[in-house]
């Protein structure tokens, strides 16, 4: 098992990119732009996490994803990478959970860190109990470090911050990250010793206030930083030299250009904004000169839109990021 052995407070998690034949493939060549590309401001991966698709790719565009881990020169012992292991049901987790850690026990990865994330189970009427005993059953049936990913919008049920505690004390170094998507943030707010775990936000906007010392967050995990991960690392750079008001500014910046993106995504009526909106940012970013003539591919019968990504170009121009993100 390997562990982390440093903080870093960005994580990405990254998109999944297709090739445009019939059957959905995975473009893994792109896969590895869009990787090299957020460097040097992005070391760290969530590989098929809800951004990624995650909740929709078979058990073959997993395995896929797998392959891809290990190509040569792609990851080195600076990048970490957590794999989404989700499910509708404890089964299904570990189902998952198997392709992947029998993967890397019989393949190596560069990575310096490998883990797991995993959500609470899908259900609205779930109990604490119920949870706990998912989270449980899992943990003790598998070997790999543990994200617990905090997702109400798709399980439709909570974990509580007592249900986080009880499973940090149980498990100790097993339970090392967690990430609330939430947007209201319960668990970090109880004031409950979690140990060491290291808290990731995942909801977009006022990046500024939600980061320690202003805010109480260790670090982020946001769909943005597949393709502002150069100013969110500006953000965190000038928090750690007290430069607060610039800090403010960018993140002021960022939050403009995520929420109104998010509110021109909903005439998308497939998948999810987190996903459509990076994959337009991606695709322009990586196409600028002919995005509109390239397919924008998702993993639904639909794609992206053309006059969509149209708009985040208008956006990219408004301000003055066409060139400058890398």
């Amino acid at each position: 098992m390997k562990k982390s052995t440093s903080f870093d407070p960005i994580w990405a998690p990254i998109l999944t990119h297709y090739s445009s034949q019939k059957e959905l493939e995975l473009d893994s060549n792109l896969i590895e732009k869009h990787i090299k590309w957020l460097e040097p401001n992005v070391k760290q991966f969530l590989i098929c996490g809800t951004t990624g698709d995650g909740w929709n790719l078979n058990d073959k565009l997993i395995k896929d994803w797998l392959n891809i881990t290990i190509k040569k020169n792609l990851f080195t012992e600076q990048n970490k990478i957590l794999f989404g292991v989700f499910g509708n049901n404890t089964h299904d987790v570990l189902k998952r959970a198997d392709i992947i850690e029998r993967f890397f026990i019989q393949n190596q990865c560069k990575a310096g860190f490998i883990g797991l994330t995993l959500c609470a189970p899908v259900g609205k009427n779930n109990t604490q109990k119920q949870i706990i005993n998912h989270f449980e059953t899992i943990i003790e049936n598998t070997y790999l470090p543990i994200s617990i990913y905090q997702l109400p919008q798709v399980v439709k049920c909570e974990i509580k911050p007592e249900t986080l505690k009880y499973l940090k004390e149980k498990f100790e170094n097993r339970i090392v990250l967690f990430k609330d998507t939430s947007g209201e943030d319960k668990v970090i707010k109880s004031n409950f010793n979690f140990g060491n775990i290291k808290f990731l936000r995942g909801a977009e906007g006022d990046y500024f206030n939600h980061i320690s010392p202003n805010g109480k967050y260790d670090g982020f995990l946001l769909s943005s930083a597949n393709n502002f991960g150069k100013i969110l690392r500006e953000i965190i750079n000038k928090v750690n030299k007290d430069n607060y008001l610039e800090a403010e500014y960018l993140s002021q910046k960022l939050s403009r250009i995520i929420n109104n993106s998010f509110k021109e995504s909903k005439s998308l009526k497939f998948g999810n904004p987190f996903s459509n909106v990076n994959k337009a940012f991606t695709h322009v970013l990586l196409n600028e000169n002919n995005f509109t003539k390239i397919s924008c591919k998702t993993c639904f019968d639909a794609d992206i839109p053309k006059d969509f990504l149209e708009y985040v170009y208008s956006t990219l121009s408004e301000y003055s990021l066409v060139n400058s993100l890398r």
